[in-house]
């Protein structure tokens, strides 16, 4: 794997804790700065996944209001004549 070197200051306080976080967990400095800079990245990476999404779901939710603005007026008494028709028993025939 390529590496590249980089240097970027930070304020103390945060390099004192990085640091002894570091000692706590049996790690170098680096390990845990490579691991935060790829948590940050797959944050952001998700962003344009979760507007997308959101744009989708408003879309559909705009189909759905306009398909059931679209139906019959009454859904409900479409539904229960329906209902009505299943439930009756079969005709008989003959005499």
């Amino acid at each position: 794997m390529k590496t590249v070197k980089t240097t970027f200051e930070i304020e103390q306080r945060l390099h004192t804790r990085l640091k002894a976080m570091a000692g706590r967990l049996g790690v170098n400095a680096r390990d845990l700065l490579v691991e935060g800079l790829e948590l940050v990245l797959a944050k952001y990476d998700g962003e344009s996944d979760r507007d997308e999404l959101a744009a989708r779901a408003q879309a559909a939710r705009q189909r759905l209001r306009a398909g059931y603005f679209d139906g019959p007026a009454d859904l409900s008494e479409t539904y229960e004549s329906r209902l009505l028709v299943a439930a009756e028993p079969p005709h008989k025939y003959g005499p």
